[in-house]
């Protein structure tokens, strides 16, 4: 009797054994799918959801969109969007969309805009991508691989344009030179526009011009220049003359216009700065005499005059004040860079002309070197010296 009891007990505790084994292969697909399905969900709606305010003007690359202060095209003109500048519904209506973009709040037309959901197929098409760098010193490589060579390095929060990228590289340009960064250090995005007010449009046509204007003069003032030097050398100048003239003109050095313009201690930060002419350059040196980088070297010489100034070119463009590049004097700070990012500062000395720590590729060659003030377009100029 015992032994059947037993029995029995084992038959049913197999029996349990069984049932609470192959519950969950007995369980509804469904309900063993719906976590997965939810989360699918959730990330699609999360990839939508990202342009859900937005709008983008879609006009042609040519032409602009007018923001205007009232709905209708009699209104006045608050400023312009270019195609693919990115804007914020503040109000949707069926012709008219309230938007802000930049410094400019106003109705642009709905015909003209792509809205929300649909701005990431236009993007993928009309929208160029910029990489981000997100580590403090990045290496800028020759090929797609991490055994090739260095082409330059790069600073933290600089900004490139991407000309191309697979799943692990992205290729950018930089400072004219082509190379490869590691998108584990690098954030990579659409470079979307902005609207410009009415005022800053005309702001920088005003700029265009007077730089037009300037650009004319400097010019006039080479071509008078060469006719003087032509006429000394066809009336019998001595060889000597002519070979000092000469040499003069193709050293890369101390120029006589170097303290044309601006305050005497102006003046005297920019002859200070071209005694350094030829040093090497260093990516975060800070040797005047041994290695320097860009923005290192307009610190350490602003230092010398008691200026305190901060390390890096993206920080320095944000102090003193700003001033044109048609209105510069010797000892206001040039910056330069791409894709809407500062990566390179200049000290100007006059006449023109820039003293800096430049990185020619291939990294890394180099040095401190006096340059046109234009071999790259400005970004923009900052006074520090009052």
């Amino acid at each position: 009797m015992i032994i059947k009891k037993m029995k029995l007990s084992a038959a049913v505790v197999a029996m349990a054994g069984m049932i609470l084994t192959s519950a969950p292969v007995n369980a509804s697909p469904k309900e063993t799918a719906k976590p997965a399905a939810e989360d699918q969900k959730k990330e699609n709606n999360q990839e939508q959801s990202k342009y859900a305010d937005k709008v983008v003007a879609k006009v042609k690359s040519s032409s602009t969109l007018n923001i205007r202060k009232k709905p209708n095209t009699n209104s006045k003109i608050l400023g312009k969007m270019k195609r693919g500048a990115l804007g914020t519904i503040v109000k949707k209506g069926t012709e008219w969309t309230k938007v802000k973009s930049g410094d400019v709040t106003g109705y642009a037309k709905n015909d003209y805009l792509v809205f929300e959901d649909d701005i990431q197929a236009f993007a993928e098409k009309n929208i160029k991508k910029v990489a981000k760098v997100t580590t403090e010193t990045l290496r800028v490589r020759e090929k797609a691989s991490k055994n090739a060579d260095v082409v330059t390095l790069v600073s933290q929060d600089e900004t490139y344009k991407v000309k191309k990228q697979n799943s692990d590289w992205a290729k950018v340009k930089v400072d004219g030179e082509t190379g490869y960064v590691s998108k584990d250090y690098v954030d990579v995005k659409y470079k979307f526009k902005k609207a410009k007010s009415m005022k800053q449009i005309e702001a920088e046509r005003q700029a265009k011009r007077q730089a037009k204007l300037e650009a004319e003069r400097k010019a006039r003032e080479a071509r008078e220049q060469q006719t003087v030097q032509n006429s000394v050398q066809s009336s019998g100048s001595s060889s000597a003359d002519t070979q000092s003239t000469g040499s003069s003109q193709s050293r890369e050095s101390i120029p006589a216009s170097a303290s044309v313009s601006g305050t005497s201690t102006g003046k005297r930060v920019a002859n200070y700065a071209l005694q350094f002419v030829g040093n090497p350059y260093r990516y975060g040196g800070n040797s005047l005499s041994n290695g320097i980088d860009c923005s290192g070297f307009t610190q350490q010489v602003l230092a010398k005059f008691g200026y305190s100034i901060s390390r890096t070119s993206s920080s320095q463009a944000s102090e003193g004040v700003a001033v044109s590049t048609s209105n510069l004097r010797a000892g206001d700070l040039i910056f330069y860079g791409s894709g809407g990012s500062i990566n390179h500062v200049a000290l100007y000395i006059g006449g023109g002309q820039v003293v800096h720590a430049s990185n020619s590729a291939p990294y890394p060659k180099g040095g401190i070197k006096v340059s046109n003030a234009f071999y790259r377009t400005p970004v923009c100029a900052r006074r520090i010296i009052q």
